[in-house]
């Protein structure tokens, strides 16, 4: 910062910390939350109301008993079921696995065969020639230089530049 800039902070004193009409809008949204707060707990307490007396009442859970002991026998038999049907899905998912296992092995074995096949057969060596002569080595053909290519030859005489014509006729080679 420069001294130009503090000095221009300095000559402006704040007033007041917070205008009073700025000071009213937090409390007033305080009411009108707590308003609509219990608004909503007058609108929800008829619903709420019957609740409350059938969480203390013994007899309630009676009855809550009497339907859990009429579909305990359904829940059981349904366990049974699942657990059935689970079992048999373990079975055939071991069959699959062995099955696959079988098939990897096979595969396995037929490229190792094809791979076999693919390979040149080794060549059977020659029997021995009856007293075969040494053969006396070629001599080979030197390679000869190769000629640079032939170039065209440069034209020559007057040459136009920026597209001036020419006065003197070319000559013919």
């Amino acid at each position: 910062m420069t001294n130009d800039s503090d000095q221009a902070w300095h000559r402006h004193a704040p007033t007041s910390p917070i205008p009073a009409a700025r000071r009213r809008w937090p409390w007033f949204l305080l009411v009108v939350v707590v308003a609509c707060a219990g608004a909503g707990g007058v609108y929800a307490w008829p619903q709420i109301a019957p609740l409350v007396p059938s969480l203390g009442n013994a007899a309630a859970s009676d009855k809550a008993a009497a339907g859990d002991k009429e579909t305990l026998p359904d829940l059981l038999a349904t366990q049974q079921k699942l657990e059935d049907d689970i079992g048999a899905l373990s079975k055939s998912m071991a069959d699959q696995q062995d099955q696959l296992k079988t098939i990897v092995d096979q595969l396995a074995a037929l490229t190792t065969k094809v791979d076999a096949l693919q390979r040149p057969a080794p060549a059977p060596m020659p029997a021995p020639a009856v007293a075969e002569q040494p053969h006396a080595p070629v001599a080979q053909a030197a390679a000869k230089p190769r000629k640079p290519p032939v170039r065209a030859p440069k034209p020559s005489g007057p040459i136009s530049t920026g597209g001036a014509p020419l006065n003197v006729a070319p000559s013919d080679r």
